[in-house]
């Protein structure tokens, strides 16, 4: 959602104006050059894409498809977020409203101590048996760093017996309660923070809380809080409470739930190296494209290599096939990782340990998750 654009009244421009221009030339060395000059520079110097980019066509198109969901969703959310248990519903003894906020750790100042594992729901977490590894690593106390899960691996993780430290939703779809709904969920509910965005399906929320989990609400960065009529803008000022007078805690959310996962391990839990498993950006070799979520855009064979890419990964030495939704994924993740502190990176910031999947580039490492586990304890 961008700022609502104007156009200039049909009128000469302010003198004001004329002068900025003057100067801008002059700062630019177009002094002595024709204005036609002038702004053939600053339109090649700052181009405007004349058609939308596939970054841009999916962001548009998953705000325009989506919006509707999550003003309803944010709608039954709004009275739970700014009253907790004082809400007229039944809620176990102990059920109160939180904010990310209150898990933050104090701001680094030097290099972090810890680190953490992302854990995310991509098939090589699975095929390498990701989990049986860090269940022995933590059993044994040979692992006692911060486990940050995406919602879709909370169970797999309970089944064996790894408590994750967080357990990040970012998807406002009904569907999201499966991963909740569960008696191990029930079971280890008291030790399990949830990260909930403020648009997550209400039902989400109600069964992790009678699950007991402790729920910690975050505003997700849908546009620039800088526009008046900006999105985030409007729901940040509907969250104000006595115990969050500015609002909650706005965050990117990275797209979904694994990038998310990484964001907290990051921003919040101060944590450094984190190391990635089942944050594939892709599809195994091999994988059965008409299986895929978007294979029934396809109209002819001819547009399969136009929607699906296959990328080779240079140091797990393993092929991937990629679509445009997660080659955005891929694309943005990658993006952050020039975002990220000085510290993060002093520290040993993001490894790979998928075994697999489409992520390489520039501030990420690779290895092996076994050898991750054999290098790193806290």
């Amino acid at each position: 959602m961008q700022c609502r654009e104007f156009t200039l009244p049909k009128q000469r421009l302010p003198k004001i104006v004329g002068q900025k221009f003057v100067a801008m030339k002059l700062r630019d060395g177009f002094m002595d050059r024709s204005w036609a000059d002038y702004i053939s520079y600053l339109v090649k110097k700052d181009p405007m894409p004349l058609l939308p980019n596939p970054d841009t066509i999916i962001e548009s198109g998953t705000l325009k498809t989506l919006l509707p969901m999550w003003l309803s969703n944010f709608s039954d959310n709004l009275p739970y977020i700014k009253n907790g248990d004082k809400t007229a519903v039944t809620h176990p003894e102990g059920g109160f409203s939180l904010s990310i906020s209150d898990l933050a750790e104090e701001p680094v100042t030097a290099v972090p101590k810890g680190t953490a594992i992302v854990i995310g729901r991509g098939p090589s977490v699975f095929k390498h048996k990701h989990l049986d590894l860090l269940a022995e690593a933590i059993q044994s106390r040979k692992y006692l760093g911060k486990i940050c899960a995406s919602d879709g691996m909370l169970i797999d993780c309970l089944q064996k017996n790894i408590i994750p430290d967080l357990t990040v939703s970012v998807d406002g779809a009904p569907i999201i309660k499966k991963w909740f709904n569960h008696p191990l969920v029930k079971e280890h509910g008291s030790e399990l923070n949830v990260v909930l965005p403020v648009t997550i399906h209400n039902s989400v929320y109600q069964i992790c809380v009678e699950n007991r989990c402790k729920v910690h609400w975050y505003l997700p960065l849908f546009d620039s809080i800088e526009c008046n009529e900006s999105f985030t803008r409007i729901m940040r000022g509907l969250t104000r409470t006595a115990k969050y007078p500015d609002g909650l805690v706005m965050s990117q959310a990275g797209g979904n739930a694994g990038a998310f996962a990484w964001i907290m391990a990051v921003d919040l839990l101060k944590r450094s190296p984190v190391a990635l498993i089942g944050i594939d950006f892709g599809y195994p070799e091999g994988t059965n494209l008409e299986t895929t979520p978007y294979f029934s855009n396809v109209t002819n064979t001819s547009q399969i290599d136009d929607l699906y890419k296959d990328i080779y990964h240079p140091y797990f030495k393993t092929y991937a096939r990629i679509d445009m939704v997660f080659s955005h994924y891929r694309k943005a993740f990658l993006d952050m990782q020039k975002q990220t502190p000085i510290w993060y990176h002093q520290a040993g910031g993001t490894i790979n340990a998928t075994e697999g999947g489409t992520l390489f580039g520039e501030r990420i490492t690779c290895m092996n998750f076994a050898d991750f586990l054999k290098e790193y304890k806290v």
